[in-house]
């Protein structure tokens, strides 16, 4: 029985390769397990832009797609310039990745930006990660919480504010840390209402003062 379980628990990074890749560029990507890709973050050296990581930060790994030529901005409506550069990123949960009713069934790829709304020679000051995963009937595994995940890594997570939006939307701030890495600060938004279901992931390198709200 011990055995079997062992098993089952090295199948569990292969799970999320049964189903085919779309959009079909993104299926040679090796997938990345939540837990491991959030501690890369952890793993950057802090230097005296602390607060941010620099624009090149993972460029030349090869499980990156970057889809943005340079840094890109777009402004709001209120005015607001944010700074961005995108990749396109396999990421799975325990195994699980979210899918997409194509024809059959296909894995997702994450979208995962470095954004700022500072001065974008800094770098960035927030990496999103987002699954874009969202509806009932024709996607399934859009919620799937990273906890089991960092804990596996020895990643340390500490609640430090939570707002309950109504509806089954909530956000929640996280302090992570582990040993002999950088502290950073996980704001995770989940939303399993009537309209659909869907959750982001945003990873600050400093502490922003009022972190759900931000």
């Amino acid at each position: 029985m011990k055995k079997q379980i062992i098993f089952l628990f090295l199948m569990l990074p292969l799970i999320c390769c049964a189903y085919p890749v779309y959009p079909q560029k993104a299926e040679s990507l090796q997938s990345f397990e939540i837990g491991d890709f959030i501690k890369l973050f952890m793993q950057i050296p802090t230097n005296e832009s602390k607060d941010f990581i620099a624009w090149d930060t993972f460029v030349n790994n090869e499980n990156f797609i970057w889809e943005t030529d340079g840094v890109d901005s777009s402004e709001s409506d209120d005015g607001l310039v944010s700074y961005y550069r995108n990749a396109m990123v396999r990421i799975n949960v325990n195994g699980l990745a979210p899918l997409r009713l194509k024809q059959n069934w296909t894995e997702m790829p994450w979208t995962v930006g470095y954004i700022t709304t500072n001065n974008p020679n800094f770098g960035a000051e927030v990496v999103s990660i987002d699954n874009e995963c969202f509806g009932y009937y024709t996607t399934k595994n859009c919620i799937l919480p990273p906890f089991k995940s960092l804990k596996r890594v020895n990643i340390n997570y500490k609640k430090i504010c939570k707002i309950e939006r109504g509806n089954g939307f909530e956000t929640v701030g996280y302090e992570l840390s582990s040993k002999g890495l950088r502290t950073i600060y996980l704001l995770y938004e989940q939303d399993g209402g009537t309209g659909g279901s869907y959750e982001t992931y945003h990873l600050y390198f400093s502490k922003p003062e009022n972190l759900c709200e931000s």
